[in-house]
């Protein structure tokens, strides 16, 4: 039978640092915000586009309809998002950002803030941009071989999610 080194194979590292992360900004958001990692990014498309539909949430972020549902049910008991009825497609359900989720944004981007700054302490600059660039070669080469289960428009989360921890990585905690 032929070994494999599933400890050291760059999927598996991948898997355990997304992982991590994931773990960690859910850790702190619910420490200082009340709010989920699912709700963040829930956040993140609205922050980036407000009114969009459950199902261009649900595309977006990757997710199956009955999965994103219990999230904006969650998020709106918490009056952080208000649905109203898609006055074009009546089916539709668009999905809004209240001013309580407004005045928690900064709070939540600090938390992103600091999760980035603890996983990216004393690496260098140039060593995160090749890791960007081979992670997201290695991506597109899996996209294009096979139905890897994601959309153009997946890409708005992690780079809307990365942009706006970039662009705030200078607030204090």
């Amino acid at each position: 039978m032929q070994k494999y080194d599933f400890q050291n194979n760059i999927g598996f590292i991948v898997n355990k640092t997304a992982k991590a992360f994931v773990k960690a900004l859910d850790s702190e958001l619910r420490e200082k915000v009340g709010v989920t990692v699912g709700q963040w990014k829930v956040m993140v498309m609205l922050v980036n586009q407000d009114g969009l539909s459950q199902k261009e949430i649900a595309e977006r972020l990757g997710l199956e309809g009955p999965t994103l549902i219990p999230i904006i049910d969650k998020m709106e008991k918490d009056e952080l998002v208000v649905r109203k009825i898609d006055p074009y497609d009546r089916r539709n359900n668009r999905i809004y950002r209240t001013e309580k989720a407004n005045e928690l944004w900064n709070e939540m981007v600090k938390c992103a803030a600091k999760i980035r700054q603890v996983s990216l302490k004393d690496i260098p600059e140039e060593n995160i941009n090749i890791t960007k660039n081979v992670l997201e070669n290695i991506y597109q080469n899996l996209r294009s071989q096979f139905d890897v289960g994601c959309s153009a428009n997946n890409n708005s989360l992690s780079d809307s999610t990365i942009s706006v921890v970039h662009n705030t990585s200078s607030i204090s905690t």
